[in-house]
Order: C-alpha cells, then structure tokens, then sequence
C-alpha cells in the first residue's frame, strides 16, 4: 500500500493518470469543492499553472480518468467513480459563494433548493456526487469502498486538526464542522485502500517530527503505508507565493473582467472578454517579475510522484 503526499491537490491528479491500474472508485475528503472548469492555462506564466487549477482539482479528476465531461456531456461508464466528502457547512458556504457570482436573474433564493440544484448539476453534468461529511458518518463511505479497487484522496484541509499544516485554512470553523483526525484513521483502518493521495499539506508540516502530519504519516506506516514525497515542494514561501498571485490575479483582473464582460458572454460572445483578460494577464503577470515566463518560455518542472 502506497500514499502520494503533495504540497497542491492539482498535482493529484496528474500522479492518478499514470497508474498502471485506474482504480474503481475514487473518494475524496475536502473541505473544498475543487469544480471550477478553469480558464485558459495560457494565461499564466508555467510555473503558477499548476497553483491556478487548485479550484479545479476535483473535475480534473473525473475528466483525467475518461469520466464525464461538463463540455461533451458524455460519461464514459466504465472510468471510476468520484465522490467528494464534504463537510456540510462547508458545502452551504461553497454554494452560496457561488451563488452570488451568478446574474440575479438566475439565483435560487431557497437555500435549501439552491444546495439540490447545485448537488444534482454535479451528479448528473459532471460524474461527481456529493456526500456531507460530518453530520453524515463515514461509515457509509466504507461499505461503498468493499470488494473494490480504489483511491482515497484526501487534501488535509478536510481535518480540524490540520488547519494549521494547510495552504487553504478554514478560519474558526467551530466544533463539529470539519472530520476529526481520529475519525479519517479509522477509515483508513476500516477500508485500506491500495492507494491514498494526500495534499495541501504544508511543507514545514511534512518536515516536522511534531507536526500533525507526522502523526497521520505514523498511524498510515504502522498499516502498512510506504510514503512517497516526491511531489513535495522546496518550501511553503513557493507554495505560498504561488497560491496569492494566482488568488490575486482573479480577484482583481479576471473577476473584474467577467461582471463587465457578463451580458456579452450569456449572449455568446466570449471574445471581447478572452481578449482583455490575455493583455490584462499579460501586464499583471509582468508586474509580478514573471517576464521571460511567459507563454510557455523558460524551463519548468513540476514536481509529481511516480506510480
């Protein structure tokens, strides 16, 4: 039995595309619905692309192992499963941040009817089901895995105990809202999976015999787990950095773009906005000191574990 540690989840689904033996079914603990379809990678300078697709790790994920497509509707059926464990208020908070980026026109004002529309569009365009996890036991999460071939994949953030150790902390979540460490070991206990991926964990935790991490790293090889940090990066400082130029350039450029943009686009025109976000990326990305980064210049490697 193997575990992947990496410091950014978009990295998972790169190291689950080159096994040897996809698995069946593919469970991923988060406190984040990593959904978005992403924009044009060509946008950032090669060395934050892969910070820019955090957001869309969890669609990555189906769409990498021959799953549905948002884009073609077509769902291969025999590409794994994926179900994405979520704490419930975590899921509310994710919808109704989504919720607000959409024209008023086409919000749902019931919460409630706002979450089942969101968990359907996600089942049934996009191949990923949704389970709430806490208040919903995991329990019911091992009697899926048994008698099949699969991958656990957990980005740490997923555990209250870890919210110090990841890059996307969640701020005073308040008792009961994220899975306790105890209960995610003994998932692990209960279903041993062959393969577990695990990331957003920061490097200095990786690094450290004290950390929370380590503790995990300590349960998992007292299993039977043998370690892999192949795609651990050199520091937090590179990971951090990353992340926050990535958050600002949407914030500031790309969110910017799209409200002005908004009505051209629902009406089918996406080349005014394509075109003011690649100079504006342009302009800011140099800003940033990535100039002779741009556009797929320079050397990069993306750190990645073998299978």
């Amino acid at each position: 039995m193997r575990a992947f540690v990496h410091s950014v989840h978009s990295q998972v689904p790169l190291t689950v595309a080159k096994m040897r033996r996809p698995p069946e079914l593919i469970i991923s603990l988060d406190s984040h619905l990593d959904v978005s379809l992403g924009g044009d990678d060509e946008l950032y300078p090669p060395s934050l692309r892969i910070f820019a697709r955090r957001t869309g790790a969890h669609a990555a994920l189906r769409n990498i192992t021959g799953g549905v497509s948002a884009l073609s509707r077509k769902e291969n059926a025999r590409a794994p499963k994926l179900v994405v464990v979520i704490p419930l208020r975590m899921l509310q908070r994710h919808v109704t941040e989504a919720e607000r980026q959409l024209p008023r026109s086409l919000r749902i004002a019931d919460e409630d009817g706002s979450m089942s529309s969101w968990v359907r569009f996600l089942k049934g365009k996009m191949g990923i089901e949704v389970y709430g996890s806490p208040p919903r036991p995991l329990e019911a999460i091992v009697r899926r895995t048994r008698g099949r071939r699969w991958l656990l994949d957990v980005d740490v953030d997923y555990i209250h105990e870890m919210q110090k150790e990841c890059y996307t902390r969640v701020i005073h979540p308040g008792p009961g809202v994220l899975q306790s460490m105890s209960a995610v070991v003994d998932l692990l206990r209960r279903s041993r999976p062959e393969t577990v991926t695990i990331s957003e964990v920061k490097v200095s935790a990786v690094k450290s015999p004290a950390s929370g991490f380590s503790g995990l790293r300590e349960e998992m090889e007292s299993m039977g787990y043998e370690f892999d940090e192949t795609a651990v990066y050199e520091s937090d400082e590179e990971v951090t950095r990353g992340i926050a130029v990535c958050k600002e350039f949407y914030r500031t450029i790309s969110k910017r773009l799209t409200a002005e943009h908004m009505d051209s686009m629902l009406d089918g025109d996406m080349g005014g906005f394509q075109d003011d976000e690649r100079e504006a990326a342009k302009r800011f990305f140099e800003g940033k000191g990535y100039l002779g980064l741009w556009m797929g210049q320079g050397r990069f490697e993306l750190p990645t574990s073998s299978v």
